[in-house]
């Protein structure tokens, strides 16, 4: 190559490096500024965009890293604005924005040394930077310096009078000291700064509310909507205040007065919402709901609350279809999810739950109330060890989680691990010390303990921290039942019907305590009363006439006894218990066979006449003519698949008889859907998980049907046979040998003593 070229290209090179150099200034500036124009514009993801474009340019690029820092701010992505602003104060040491934004980081993660080490080298340089000095005294209120925090607010105004954020911070530590004179000076002064500033306003008003002055709250609040007519959050204010006094006339019309101020708002209209829910004006609150969606029709959040509103209601459909509705937006919205595994839960779809539990649980594994559920989803399918793991992660994540701590304390109080369960109890009592759940749980395991002083005391304390709660005078009551002092239990069984008088387990006590008295009179006149009482109630009257029946029959009068259980069965076909009792009464007088007659005469006239094939049912089952009761049962459920008693019945008979498990277990489960609460319902299950080898499942079960039907001698005996198969011999001893004291030739007792003689 000649000297010629040589100088040619040379130039050339030259030429590329000065203009290329220049062009590169040229984009990352124009990127800077297209960035900090979509800044201004409220467009912070495209302005992200164009300052990253800029310091790909150059990574060094000071100017993008703090418009980057900024924009990140805006966009709520910490991380990213943290790195940022290092990146400012590694390139600028100087930087004092910069020293500051990460002293706040620092200061928000509990990182207090690493943020006074910010702070102090700002100081050092601008001794009386505002801003520095309130992180400083934030910074000693953290570290309970507040006599040095009180010093650097007070500095702070001495250097500007007319920052109110300074008066109410020095406000709130004087109050903390006892100042309360000086603390209510000092709010009134930022209020001066500004008279028509909400802010020291509201801090006034809640300084007066903590004084409980509630005149000089609510007129201080009157004048703050009085300067500021149009602010509806201030009625929002304003309707919390009232209903905080349990004024509701004035908080819905507080309420009411922000929607008229702003209508085009949503937030007054879901607040509106949330008080008519407290309150129990459910169709004040789906109106609420409408209005709010009719604004933002497409707001999946008010979707997600209608959703709930109508899971909480029980409108199970409802949630459903709302629940579907946001789904074809937002498939993995997390909130309606969970909402999704909680009506999978109530719907006892159990397994669908946990695969759906699961799945958020991978997406998010520090949800505590996926775990929550999860466990709840576990127990419903009685895998109790599994339940009580997801429990425990649920309380590990969320210490304080009071509802998992609940349902673990009742987990080990029906496994009779009473030492666990009070740990629970005693634990939420920390926290909450008068939480009316944890106390009669709390009641319940000392008198399962036979600790009858300490149950007293806590059955007491209930009545006296909710008065108006029933709960606590029957459990009193029904303490003292068992111990014998009549007249004790039925005055506090009278102070739980005086709140509730139809209460069915209470008035069954105050029945037994005539009864156990002799009272047969007292006990059908009350009877007699109760069915007024009750009287639009099928359900309730049933029970009612069922009572009398068994009052009746304990005096031998057989006739009326009949009476009684018919009437019990005209209201509520579905009602077991009379059937068993009118079938015993007809092998009680040898008059079977007459029965079976006319019960066979209405079935020629309507062969699908389920509750005689029911009855006829029952009654060859005590006769034990088995295959006659199952011909009966089956054909009770040809006529009506959800006729209940049968589907028991018969679930039960072939657990007896142990050869077609699966379908009795089909036929039980479908009697639980319908019947959650039944103990009879209960135990059948239990039977069938037993005869199944499924031992924790059925002890939850029996032990479930023994809350309901605690002298149940069946339940014992069913519930001693699990816990010995399990190879809890203990607590297999002491439900065979209960069993045996209620009842000593039921059927299975010769087993019981056979077990026990072993033991």
């Amino acid at each position: 190559m000649d000297r010629l070229k040589i100088v040619s290209l040379f130039c050339l090179i030259a030429f590329i490096c000065i203009y290329g150099c220049a062009s590169d200034e040229e984009k990352k500036a124009a990127h800077l500024e297209k960035g900090k124009t979509y800044l201004e514009k409220g467009e912070p993801k495209s302005a992200e965009l164009e300052f990253k474009s800029a310091l790909q340019i150059d990574p060094e690029y000071l100017e993008a890293y703090a418009n980057l820092g900024e924009t990140y701010l805006k966009l709520g992505k910490a991380q990213g604005a943290f790195r940022s602003y290092s990146m400012v104060a590694k390139l600028d040491p100087d930087n004092i924005d910069a020293q500051l934004k990460l002293a706040t980081f620092y200061m928000l993660g509990r990182k207090f040394e690493e943020a006074r080490e910010k702070v102090d080298a700002v100081l050092s340089k601008e001794p009386e930077n505002i801003d520095a000095l309130f992180l400083l005294a934030g910074l000693q209120e953290q570290e309970k310096n507040l006599y040095d925090a009180a010093s650097v607010y007070e500095k702070i105004i001495e250097i500007d009078r007319n920052k109110p954020r300074a008066y109410l911070a020095l406000a709130r530590i004087l109050a903390r000291q006892g100042k309360l004179s000086e603390a209510e000076a000092k709010l009134k002064q930022a209020v001066v700064i500004d008279p028509k500033a909400i802010q020291p306003r509201l801090s006034l008003i809640s300084f007066y509310i903590s004084k409980k002055d509630f005149n000089q709250a609510e007129a201080e609040l009157k004048k703050t909507i009085e300067l500021n007519p149009e602010n509806a959050d201030l009625y929002i204010v304003l309707g919390n205040f009232y209903f905080r006094l349990r004024n509701s006339d004035k908080a819905e019309a507080a309420y009411l007065k922000a929607i008229e101020t702003s209508p085009d708002n949503v937030k007054p209209y879901l607040v509106a919402a949330g008080f008519y829910d407290v309150t129990g004006k459910d169709d004040n609150v789906l109106n609420m709901y409408e209005k709010a969606l009719e604004l933002n029709p497409d707001d999946i959040r008010i979707m997600n609350k209608i959703a709930r509103f109508h899971f909480k209601n029980r409108k199970i459909d409802e949630a459903e279809k709302f629940i579907e509705k946001i789904f074809k937006g937002r498939p993995k919205h997390f909130p309606t999810l969970m909402l999704k595994g909680e009506v999978l839960i109530l719907k006892r779809e159990f397994t669908k739950a946990i695969e759906l539990l699961d799945q958020l649980i991978k997406e998010e594994p520090k949800s505590e109330r996926a775990h929550y559920f999860k466990g709840l989803a576990h127990l419903g399918k009685g895998e109790k060890r599994i339940a009580k793991t997801s429990l425990g992660k649920a309380v590990e994540l969320k210490p304080n989680y009071i509802k998992a701590k609940l349902l673990l304390s009742q987990i080990y109080f029906r496994e009779r691990d009473f030492e666990l369960a009070k740990k629970e109890c005693e634990d939420i009592l920390l926290i909450l010390p008068n939480y009316y759940q944890a106390k009669m749980i709390l009641g319940n395991i000392f008198m399962s303990q036979g600790k009858i002083k300490k149950a007293q005391e806590s059955f007491e304390s209930l009545t006296k921290i909710a008065p108006e709660n029933p709960a606590g005078f029957f459990r009193l009551g029904l303490l003292q039942r068992l111990l014998g002092k009549y007249d004790l239990a039925l005055a506090n069984f009278d102070n739980a019907m005086t709140i509730n008088n139809k209460l069915v387990d209470v008035f069954t006590n105050i029945i037994l305590v005539h009864a156990a008295k002799k009272e047969f009179d007292i006990a059908i006149n009350k009877c007699g009363k109760q069915i007024e009482i009750v009287k639009d109630h099928p359900a309730l009257l049933a029970v009612v006439y069922n009572i009398k029946g068994g009052l009746y029959l304990a005096q031998n009068k057989k006739q009326e006894a009949e009476d009684s259980y018919k009437k019990a069965l005209e209201e509520n076909p579905n009602f077991f218990q009379p059937y068993s009792s009118l079938a015993r009464i007809y092998l009680m007088d040898k008059k079977e066979d007459m029965a079976i007659a006319q019960f066979e005469a209405v079935l020629e006239k309507n062969p699908k006449h389920a509750q005689s094939h029911m009855l006829l049912g029952t009654v060859y089952d005590m006769q034990k003519k088995f295959d006659l009761s199952e011909k009966h049962y089956r054909a009770a459920l040809e006529t009506n698949p959800d006729f209940t008693p049968a589907a028991n019945n018969l679930a039960y008979l072939l657990a007896v008889k142990g050869d077609n498990l699966d379908e009795a277990l089909g036929l039980a489960q479908k009697a639980k859907e319908k019947l959650p609460d039944n103990p009879g319902v209960m135990d059948t299950l239990g039977l069938i998980y037993y005869k199944k080898g499924l031992y924790d499942i059925a002890i939850q079960e029996f032990t479930d049907s023994l809350e309901k039907i605690p002298d149940n001698t069946t339940v014992h005996y069913h519930l001693g046979m699990a816990y010995y198969k399990k190879g809890n011999k203990e607590l297999a001893r002491v439900e065979l040998e209960k069993a045996l004291s209620l009842n000593d030739s039921f059927d299975g007792s010769e087993e019981a003593r056979k077990i026990l003689a072993e033991l």
